[in-house]
């Protein structure tokens, strides 16, 4: 069965999803769209694709799902639109930037339970932070204590910026640095960390947020900060993804009441009380095609998507909250109703 494909927003992440999809099994990269055409034309041309004047027309096509990549703040329109024409969804993170908005997709799916519905952290499916994940959560782990991650990077809106975890340069996008639509690093950047430390820890309960705008134009994003976290299981965190550091590093961990595993840029270090410290080094990160294999084998099989609309709006809580924490100067508590209210909406989820 081959499974047909269209892309919505052909930009940095779009056009990295159809590649990534382009090379898998069993799957066609059939229609894409763009506000500007010559990006989608570019695409089609190299996945060979069909371009189309607007998501409506899109939709209109025989395809099986479509991946939305198009800015975070215009999520919402598309994806309700994927839904209701009744193709499988998708959503590049973060979900919205707002709990508001984000709600509305969560409902749109609420009504089509026979859909499969995903938002995209790739840091879920990178193997070192799936060995990290197995760690914690063993038998006698005990239960976290502290955790922190720090991903160090720098982005500036007149040079192209190098990315790492996709070896290649790439031009920013320009409502990156829109407080007004974005909202910066603390929300979107920052929301892959705090879906990776819930994945590991559980539930944030509030929120305390330093940072500013230092090295970008006045009116900007805030382009370095901090985020302490305070989880429901009573343990502590950190999460920091600043713009401003110009050497890129990965500092991930977490403390369990009975041992710490840390991602050290690639390298696993485990310590527990029975022996020395293990080391594991991960040279591949084949997580954009593990992330993208999963929600194709979801489709295929039946199986329930690792990460939800509901999850994804889940971390959308905490990055509101911590947005308004740098803004207000407080700690904030992370409101969960909207998330609790669509899960019962949903009945807790897709089949």
């Amino acid at each position: 069965m081959t499974i047909k494909v269209g892309i919505i927003g052909c930009g940095l992440m779009g056009s990295l999803h159809a590649r990534t999809l382009h090379a898998l099994p069993g799957v066609k990269v059939t229609a894409v769209y763009n506000r500007t055409r010559d990006k989608a034309e570019a695409l089609a041309a190299e996945v060979g694709a069909t371009v189309y004047d607007s998501f409506e027309s899109l939709l209109e096509q025989d395809v099986d799902a479509v991946w939305v990549a198009t800015p975070d703040h215009l999520h919402v329109d598309a994806s309700k639109a994927v839904l209701a024409a009744g193709k499988h969804l998708f959503l590049e993170k973060a979900l919205a930037t707002s709990v508001a908005d984000g709600a509305e997709i969560v409902a749109a799916g609420a009504k089509r339970p026979d859909l499969k519905a995903m938002v995209g952290y790739p840091l879920r499916f990178a193997p070192v932070y799936r060995a990290m994940k197995e760690t914690v959560s063993m038998d006698g782990a005990g239960k976290p204590i502290q955790a922190w991650s720090m991903r160090t990077h720098f982005l500036d809106p007149n040079q192209r910026v190098y990315d790492k975890y996709r070896d290649h340069y790439y031009d920013t996008p320009s409502w990156y640095f829109d407080d007004a639509t974005a909202k910066g690093p603390i929300f979107s950047h920052g929301s892959h960390d705090y879906d990776l430390l819930m994945w590991m820890c559980g539930e944030v309960e509030s929120v305390f947020a330093y940072g500013g705008t230092y090295l970008l134009p006045p009116g900007s994003v805030a382009d370095a900060f901090t985020v302490s976290l305070r989880f429901a299981n009573g343990g502590i965190g950190q999460v920091s993804t600043p713009w401003v550091t110009r050497v890129e590093y990965d500092m991930t961990g977490v403390a369990t009441e009975k041992l710490t595993a840390v991602n050290n840029n690639g390298q696993l270090l485990v310590k527990d009380d029975e022996g020395p410290e293990r080391r594991t080094s991960f040279a591949d990160n084949d997580m954009w095609v593990r992330l993208n294999g999963h929600f194709i084998e979801c489709i295929r099989d039946g199986r329930r998507p690792l990460i939800s609309l509901e999850d994804g709006l889940r971390v959308i809580a905490v990055s509101e909250a911590a947005y308004r924490s740098l803004k207000e100067r407080r700690e904030v508590a992370v409101d969960y109703t909207a998330v609790r209210d669509a899960a019962r909406a949903g009945g807790g989820g897709q089949a």
